[in-house]
């Protein structure tokens, strides 16, 4: 499947998504949300265009060299902050599926432990393995007031906190567009409250890139759903009379932007980004990609991936 291969320039400090805990908003994420790096692109095309396009889709946007880990991107220990994947692991642990029983499957070696979804920056790589490093992006947290603004004081009790988080340059893919076209080199605004932060990110369009659709044992690199309200939008495989999803469920909480009004949908649960499904028929899996879901492929590892997504 084709996408535009974007890169993303921040001058600064942004929100990503948030968690409140009382009058505290913590950045969650060391990436960007595929739901809001879309609605800011939209946001500057109806600034620039005046309409929406709702058949536009974003990926999440990741650090350069960078994305969720998977089950079979180890990290070396329970308590290290390095990870190891082998060469081809996917292609070939796809191709045991059909042979050996999953729990055979699933075996590492030594004292590797999974931490799926984790965003690693990959480190070196040579015709064996790639290792990667955990990536934590710097943060701060400032605080905010809120104003009465009939007596120019602040509200009681009304002292509240933002995290931000420091970005340099990431990478994402997004629908090859008219959105595209008219963005391309113009500046968007991430985060919450274009006041609380100057922070700007210049959007640039690299290439062209081809990636190949879900097929056999396939990684998840936005959030995932097989079926939605009763609707089935692609079909998991089994093994020993299990269906094969080896990773972790999150909640999502998408935003849509359109020419009337901006706001939440409904959230539900899903399959967590670096998630590894076993496609038995890839279905309609693609009809959420507006949506921020369902950016699912068939690749032989990760570094495959990171290889053809390079932005630098």
């Amino acid at each position: 499947m084709k996408f535009t291969l974007l890169r993303l320039t921040v001058n600064g400090y942004i929100t990503t998504r948030t968690k409140k805990v009382g009058n505290y908003y913590f950045s969650v994420t060391d990436y960007i949300p595929a739901t809001q790096l879309r609605g800011a692109i939209l946001a500057e095309y109806y600034y620039q265009k005046g309409k929406i396009d709702d058949s536009f889709f974003s990926s999440p946007a990741f650090p350069i060299d960078s994305a969720p880990s998977h089950y079979f991107s180890p990290a070396e220990s329970r308590k290290s902050s390095e990870f190891v994947e082998e060469k081809g692991i996917l292609r070939r642990k796809s191709e045991e599926l059909e042979k050996q029983e999953l729990k055979e499957v699933l075996k590492l070696e030594g004292e590797k432990k999974p931490q799926i979804g984790v965003i690693i920056k990959k480190k070196e790589s040579n015709k064996h393995e790639t290792k990667y490093m955990r990536f934590n992006a710097e943060a701060f947290i400032s605080m905010h007031v809120a104003i009465e603004k009939a007596l120019a004081s602040s509200y009681h009790r009304m002292l509240y906190a933002y995290e931000y988080k420091k970005f340099d340059t990431l990478w994402a893919i997004a629908k090859p567009s008219e959105v595209i076209d008219i963005i391309k080199g113009s500046k968007i605004r991430l985060g919450r409250g274009k006041n609380r932060t100057n922070a700007l990110v210049t959007v640039d369009v690299v290439s062209e890139v081809d990636l190949p659709e879900p097929q056999g044992l396939s990684y998840c690199l936005s959030q995932c759903i097989p079926t939605l309200f009763g609707k089935q939008l692609f079909t998991v495989g089994k093994v020993d009379g299990k269906s094969v999803i080896i990773g972790n469920t999150s909640t999502y909480v998408g935003w849509f932007t359109n020419e009337r009004i901006s706001g939440q949908k409904p959230s539900f649960v899903t399959l967590n980004e670096g998630t590894l499904v076993y496609i038995k028929d890839k279905g309609n899996y693609d009809e959420l990609l507006p949506a921020g879901l369902n950016f699912i492929f068939g690749i032989d590892d990760l570094d495959s991936l990171l290889q053809k997504v390079n932005v630098k």
